[in-house]
């Protein structure tokens, strides 16, 4: 089996409740979920029964109405994303991979893509 490692840079700054603001300077939402390979912050109504599972996170943050494939929840898990709780025009959630993460600076996280390009 293959060893994936921690995802670098600044998803490691992201915490749940920062404003997340696409490349165009749109605001897109709230986060409501990090995970990385290392760490997850599930909500405190659910607490985590696949610690150490990799592919656990899968079954246990994404429901069946998320509406994204199998080989999208894997991947997500697999790399590491921010979940957004998004509203406006982007109602409901939209997942960030790690590396669309341009910058995070005090309470915000921007993005490098736009919020069409998101998963969700």
């Amino acid at each position: 089996m293959t060893e994936f490692a921690a995802p670098e840079g600044p998803i490691r700054e992201v915490t749940t409740g920062m404003t997340v603001v696409d490349a165009d300077g749109e605001t897109v939402g709230t986060v409501g979920h990090v995970h990385t390979a290392g760490r997850s912050t599930a909500p405190a109504d659910r607490p985590s029964e696949a610690a150490g599972d990799p592919f656990g996170w899968v079954a246990e943050t994404f429901d069946s109405g998320t509406g994204l494939s199998r080989m999208s929840q894997e991947r997500l898990a697999r790399l590491g994303y921010v979940r957004v709780d998004a509203g406006g025009l982007f109602t409901g959630h939209r997942y960030v991979e790690a590396d669309q993460i341009a910058a995070v600076a005090g309470d915000e996280v921007r993005l490098s893509v736009a919020a069409d390009q998101l998963l969700g």
